[in-house]
């Protein structure tokens, strides 16, 4: 009788490692990463702004303000 209540739950225990690897996501070690660029609610006009000003104070080059620039204006 200890025998079979035994072995019924190796069994069952068998059964829970199983599924529990295949529901928890077992298996990848895959890591993805996902870049998100920042979404701007200000105007354009404000933004501009707030390139010249960086600029102005230096910190920004000018090459990187025309490209700021360039892309706000795609937008």
């Amino acid at each position: 009788m200890k025998i079979k209540t035994l072995c019924t739950l190796l069994v069952g225990g068998a059964i829970a490692v199983t599924l529990a690897g295949c529901c928890c996501g077992g298996g990848s070690d895959e890591t993805v990463i996902v870049e998100k660029q920042p979404v701007s609610t200000a105007p354009v006009g404000e933004e501009l702004i707030k390139l010249k000003e960086a600029l102005d104070k230096g910190a920004i080059t000018q090459k990187e303000y025309d490209a700021a620039k360039q892309n706000l204006l795609k937008q």
